[in-house]
């Protein structure tokens, strides 16, 4: 039956209101979600088509750049701290700026690769300014979109990239089409200069933060950078370091492995559905597409949830529920015939993507709330760490323990995530005093220097 132009409109005005809906409120937070989808679209190039140039054109032993990744991972796992420290020095929003620059002359770079040691060297740099731009990132929001609007542009940004990287990815299949290397380095080009173009988008959204805000608090070298540092809140230096902060420790240990629902969708999964049930095999793209459509549909919507910091709290125990179930809906997968089994695993990861983002929208307004306002981008970088360890250790937790327990693994893992979520609820509730300052009357060499030093 074929639709009319009333019916064609109301789609259309469906569709447009659903578009809108995963937007930022502010022209500067859309401005920022229209930067990082055009980033997203040259880093989903770039990550679809890169390893197999440089192991087929250029000619690097696929063995010896699996090694210089895994170093490199190292790297990213090291820089976000020091990178941090910088922010809180001279600025979180000129060091992020700074950062998309040199990445994008680094990715540009690789165009010109044709060794090893080029290869190695180049990769480990970038790698460790991807990595210390990310919380670099939250930081940025922050200062540029306020506390009230922060979680639903991170929400919007984060749908937005999957968009993005969903789009390089087929862009990238044209470039291995061709086979030639000019395209390979139109490719390398392309990906540059979406890092320069959303680097002159926050640079001119900072230089409009700067300019509109008081004289009184202009005046203030970190003023435009980290709103709510006064002039009687300590300096970033005297600010304990997140290392002395055993609760946020906790906070950032617990958030870790929360996020083990990131391990069992990316490497749990596909090797469950092939191993323990008898669900085909072809269903594990599908399974990954349902995550990533649900996640642009969700992350925006569930954000509105976790605009406060109490909101946030609720949200916890609120995500435990989905995890849970969906921990019970994979071990019922494996005692069902074919069929009922996929339909199973599908239930199960519809349940496990609204807990990811339940928590996900949850954590990045507590974990902004816990860090104290002078030293923010050094307490998100040691936030960051939480993830990376989960990175590290979630995939052989995967593979090594939770798939060879059977179904008793699924058990494991539910009592893993009610732990972890009671931690997380305890220590991500609002502070009752800030971090502990260093004394003004105690500023001595020796009593400073354990805050210089351990951070």
């Amino acid at each position: 039956m074929t639709r009319g132009p009333e019916e064609h409109r109301r789609a259309t005005g469906r569709a447009a209101r659903l578009l809108l809906s995963t937007l930022p409120r502010t022209p500067a937070g859309r401005r920022l979600a229209a930067g990082a989808a055009v980033d997203s679209v040259g880093s989903g190039m770039f990550l679809a088509a890169s390893t197999l140039y440089f192991v087929t054109v250029v000619g690097l032993p696929a063995a010896r750049v699996g090694l210089v990744l895994s170093v490199a991972a190292v790297a990213g796992l090291l820089s976000p701290m020091p990178l941090g420290r910088l922010a809180d020095r001279i600025g979180p929003t000129r060091v992020y700026v700074a950062l998309l620059a040199l990445r994008g002359l680094g990715y540009a770079g690789f165009a010109l690769v044709e060794s090893f040691w080029s290869y190695a060297v180049l990769t480990c740099l970038l790698t460790a300014l991807d990595r210390g731009c990310s919380p670099l990132q939250q930081v940025v929001v922050g200062i540029i979109e306020g506390s009230e609007n922060q979680t639903r542009t991170m929400a919007s940004i984060r749908s937005v990239r999957n968009i993005g990287l969903t789009a390089g990815f087929l862009l990238a299949g044209a470039v291995l089409a061709i086979e030639e290397r000019a395209a390979f380095v139109a490719l390398f080009l392309g990906n540059a200069l979406t890092f320069w173009v959303i680097a002159a988008v926050v640079e001119q959204l900072r230089r409009r933060t700067a300019a509109s805000a008081p004289l009184a608090v202009s005046t203030a070298p970190a003023s435009t950078e980290s709103p709510g540092h006064s002039s009687d809140e300590p300096a970033p230096a005297a600010v304990r370091t997140p290392f002395r902060d055993l609760r946020f420790l906790l906070f950032t240990l617990s958030n870790g492995v929360l996020s083990l629902h990131d391990s069992v969708l990316f490497v749990l999964l596909p090797l469950w559905l092939t191993t323990a049930t008898d669900a085909p095999s072809s269903a594990v793209s599908v399974l990954l597409a349902v995550n990533t459509v649900l996640t642009v549909l969700l992350q925006v919507y569930v954000a509105r949830f976790a605009e406060t910091t109490a909101g946030a709290l609720r949200l916890v125990p609120i995500a435990l529920v989905p995890l849970l179930v969906s921990c019970a809906a994979f071990a019922g997968a494996e005692h069902m015939p074919v069929w009922p089994a996929a339909a199973c695993a599908v239930i199960a990861v519809v349940l496990l993507t609204v807990g990811e983002n339940l928590h996900s929208v949850a954590v990045w307004n507590l974990s902004y709330e816990l860090s104290p306002a002078p030293a923010r981008a050094r307490y998100l970088g040691a936030f960051s760490l939480g993830m990376t360890g989960q990175h590290i250790v979630g995939p052989a937790l995967m593979t090594g323990v939770l798939l060879p327990l059977g179904t008793a693994g699924w058990g494991v893992l539910a009592v893993v995530y009610v732990l972890a979520a009671a931690v997380l609820r305890v220590t991500g509730a609002p502070r009752t005093a800030p971090a502990e300052p260093v004394s003004a009357k105690a500023s001595t060499p020796a009593s400073s220097s354990p805050t210089e030093v351990s951070s």
